[in-house]
């Protein structure tokens, strides 16, 4: 699975397939050497990343391909590259990131950098919650950390349930127990005993849990942090009510 860790591998390695795109388009610029150092270097990340999304098996198929052909055919190191094989990887070279930047595109865009998911999860340990919700928070993080938006929105939104019921309960003296989201946020906001700013996050809360009903919903990467990040607030705001 992806980590962040290796999302920015992916940014070098575009950079090394754009260089490997131009370069090849003169001759004189590159080796056959270069182009093998390049394509051995990177074969194994993208292979173990073609086991997880699969539109990256074709350029791995391709660049193997190319390897074989290269160190086969260029066995002195001294031989410049043929005019023809250097056109034509430079044109594979252009195909290859567009296939993988079509691929992360797809897979949203991430809001939390790895060091501060740590930072977060110390928070929600140190933090005045009970430990299944502890559990729950751990479990939404680390599906954050390898790109599992959907499953991470999921377990997010279970932890905002019962954060938010128990705190109806705290306010009201009674039993959520046979309410809806819709019905105790309107309690909680007629009772006039909470502070808008925990009702902005209520809201936020219960029109993503309204999105999450619908059987095809599915959520991206960016969504899913946002979402995660929203329960840091609300319970950072509860702590201090």
């Amino acid at each position: 699975m992806v980590t962040h860790k290796e999302a920015a591998r992916l940014m070098r390695l575009i950079s090394d397939l754009t260089s490997l795109h131009e370069r090849c388009r003169n001759t004189s610029t590159i080796t056959p050497v270069d182009i093998l150092c390049i394509l051995q270097y990177w074969y194994p990340f993208l292979d173990n990343l073609a086991n997880y999304y699969t539109n990256l098996s074709q350029v791995t198929h391709l660049i193997k391909v190319y390897i074989d052909h290269l160190d086969k055919k260029y066995f002195e190191t001294s031989q410049p590259i043929e005019y023809n094989d250097a056109l034509e990887l430079s044109e594979y070279s252009k195909y290859w990131i567009d296939i993988i930047i079509n691929e992360f595109n797809m897979r949203g865009t991430t809001l939390i950098k790895e060091e501060a998911i740590e930072q977060i999860r110390e928070y929600f340990e140190k933090s005045n919650i009970d430990e299944l919700t502890k559990q729950d928070l751990n479990d939404a993080l680390d599906c954050i950390l390898h790109l599992l938006p959907t499953p991470a929105a999921m377990i997010s939104l279970r932890v905002a349930e019962s954060i938010v019921r128990r705190y109806y309960k705290k306010i009201t003296g009674n039993d959520p127990i046979n309410k809806n989201w819709g019905e105790i946020l309107k309690e909680l906001e007629e009772s006039k005993k909470v502070k808008s700013s925990i009702l902005g996050y209520l809201k936020y809360l219960k029109e993503k849990r309204n999105e999450a009903q619908h059987p095809d919903k599915r959520f991206t990467q960016e969504e899913s942090e946002e979402l995660l990040i929203k329960i840091k607030g609300l319970i950072e705001e509860l702590s201090k009510d």
